[in-house]
């Protein structure tokens, strides 16, 4: 009947707004709620099948609520690092619990307003904890996604608690590949020195044998900071030499040239001075092929023997005395006694012949250099030296001892007997600018830049090439045919700019956002380093997302699987620090909403009373 039909539709109606209203009480009461999507209700009809054409039959009005999932909020600025917000599509993947378990339920917001909890974790007003892809320094390994940060290589990974590196899968949504981050297990960093940088003049009128020498600070893997000395000795006209001075607590350094082979390397001894009572223990070196073993005892007199090993080649094994001498005393004695035994004819009884100064006190400290002067055979050296305490006196007491690599034989350098040199380091041209970098020009080394290497025996990783972690020290001392480093010219020596990286240990400080979703933690020694990198989920749908409580959303059949992507490629939004993105509700347009909706639901109301009435009638007409 099609007055029944005009009450049903009235209800639909009352129904339909009712539903809309709601809708706008929602998005009104979350006006300042970050990352809010406000919902509209649109309007369908509910049409009845036509069963006559001379009589119509009401069907009404049903209502379909529409997230704008998909709108752009406006974002304003915060003062907190780690509010973010999104600058485009993508949503920020959430867990609801900060430790993977049997509980994870990951989730999608837009709701960047990040804090840290009591455990360090960053977790948002909606109770999500971030989650997002450990970046480490990359070590080589073939199936790790890789992220260039400046210069540098990280790549997504991390350890495990059990020390089992984890590789990450960036496509895959699960408790493996997607980590929460922990501000607080940051802690303290220290940073090596990788790069340095010289400029200065060579005299033009330096005297062949003159010295320039210029100090720098470095710093090891641990943060320790130590000098190297860089020496310039000329060596002819436009020539010049390069050595370079290794730091206490080092155990090898070699220099090398722009196409890495070893132009110069010592090795170096160093003995603690905190001895107390007799100073016990041995110190060996091989060197050019022969094994020179030195005692130290405090009950034998001083002595020098030669034990004739095998083969009819004598090996010089020697005893010194340590009763009554100091550390600098027995230092002496046997620098002094290594020098003889290697320059002894007996010995060696033919050239290369070693510098007269082949092992060198260091001066003022307690230590011997031993300079390579061989491009035959690595020299290898090793010490075990204790006082009466049987406390450890030498630095490089590592029983497999340490290795001094052999020089090239071309680039080079050692005495050949006479002060004759194998091979300058650097040579000038005719306007006192570099032509040459260890004999090789622009054509035949593009780029200038040599290498330092540095094994440590203080417990800091070497600095050698191929550590990810601590490389080799890259040496800039100008380009080619260009007067922006080294020069030579007249006058007198000057250094013009000293620079290089690295940095003593550094207390955790804060973290910053980029655009790209990298987290990149701050310390209090100026040094920065990349942590983390935040991932956006792209859907196909976002407004087919589910709702739940927290403003966050979980996938549907509707919204399709998500698709993690890095900030800022393939459609995914930027990342913006310091930035939450607000509600997309706009009161205006809520309140004329409400005003419609409103009136629409008092014509809806106005239907079912005249209906009502016109029923009453109806009933009347039987009285």
């Amino acid at each position: 009947m099609s007055l029944f039909g005009a009450l049903f539709s009235g209800v639909s109606g009352l129904q339909s707004q009712s539903s809309a209203m709601g809708a706008i009480a929602d998005n009104v009461t979350n006006i300042n709620t970050i990352g809010y999507k406000g919902t509209t209700v649109n309007f369908k009809t509910l049409v009845t099948a036509q069963a006559s054409l001379t009589q119509y039959s009401p069907g009404g009005v049903q209502s379909t609520p529409r997230q704008g999932i998909d709108i752009q909020g406006l974002l304003q600025a915060t003062t907190s690092a780690t509010d973010i917000g999104i600058s485009g599509g993508g949503f920020f993947v959430t867990n609801q619990v900060a430790q993977a378990g049997a509980g994870d339920l990951f989730t999608y917001t837009r709701a960047g307003s990040f804090k840290v909890d009591q455990e360090g974790f960053l977790q948002n007003v909606g109770g999500g904890y971030m989650q997002g892809w450990p970046l480490s320094f990359f070590d080589g390994t073939a199936s790790a996604k890789t992220v260039q940060v400046g210069q540098n290589t990280f790549m997504k990974a991390y350890i495990q608690g059990n020390g089992d590196k984890v590789v990450i899968n960036d496509n895959i949504i699960d408790s493996t590949n997607l980590q929460p981050i922990n501000l607080q297990t940051i802690g303290g960093t220290a940073s090596p020195t990788t790069t340095l940088s010289v400029g200065a003049n060579l005299p033009s009128g330096a005297l062949v044998n003159g010295q320039e020498r210029i100090n720098a600070l470095i710093f090891d893997s641990l943060g320790n900071p130590h000098n190297i000395s860089y020496n310039f000795i000329k060596t002819g006209a436009n020539t010049w030499r390069t050595t370079v001075e290794q730091p206490a607590q080092s155990a090898v350094v070699s220099q090398l040239t722009q196409q890495n082979e070893v132009h110069s390397a010592s090795g170096r001894l160093d003995i603690d001075d905190e001895a107390t009572g007799t100073i016990v223990g041995t110190i060996s070196v091989n060197a050019n092929g022969e094994q020179i073993n030195i005692f130290l005892d405090p009950t034998a007199a001083d002595d020098a023997t030669f034990v004739d090993s095998g083969g009819g080649v004598p090996d010089p094994d020697m005893t010194v005395n340590t009763t009554g001498r100091t550390i600098s005393q027995i230092l002496d004695e046997i620098a002094s006694r290594i020098n003889t035994a290697l320059t002894d004819a007996a010995v060696f009884g033919a050239a290369p012949t070693p510098p007269g100064n082949w092992a060198r006190r260091v001066s003022g400290e307690n230590g011997i250099t031993f300079d390579q002067a061989s491009d035959a055979n690595a020299m290898t050296f090793s010490a075990n030296i204790l006082d009466a305490n049987s406390k450890q006196l030498a630095a490089q007491s590592d029983t497999a001892g340490y290795t001094v690599p052999a020089l090239d034989a071309t680039y080079g350098w050692y005495d050949l007997g006479g002060g004759a040199l194998r091979q300058s380091s650097i040579e000038f041209s005719g306007n006192g600018t570099p032509s040459e970098f260890f004999g090789r020009d622009a054509s035949t080394a593009p780029s200038p830049q040599h290498k330092v290497e540095l094994i440590w025996a203080n417990g800091a990783e070497d600095m050698q090439q191929g550590n990810t972690n601590s490389p080799a020290i890259e040496v800039f001392l100008g380009n080619y045919n260009t007067p922006d480093g080294l020069t030579q010219l007249s006058g007198d020596f000057q250094l013009n700019y000293l620079q290089q990286n690295g940095a003593k240990f550094g207390n955790f400080a804060g973290v910053s956002i980029g655009n790209d979703g990298i987290v990149t933690a701050l310390f209090d020694n100026g040094v920065t380093r990349p942590v983390f990198m935040i991932p956006l989920a792209s859907f196909t749908n976002p407004n087919g997302l589910q709702a739940l409580s927290g403003n966050v959303w979980i996938a549907t059949d509707f919204s399709g699987n998500p698709t993690l992507r890095e900030a800022g490629t393939a459609g995914a939004g930027s990342i913006n620090a310091a930035a939450l993105e607000a509600s997309t509700v706009d009161l205006g347009t809520e309140f004329t909403r409400m005003i419609t909706t409103q009136r629409a639901y008092s014509s809806a109301a106005k239907i079912i009373t005249t209906a009502d009435d016109m029923l009453s009638e109806l009933l009347n007409i039987k009285r």
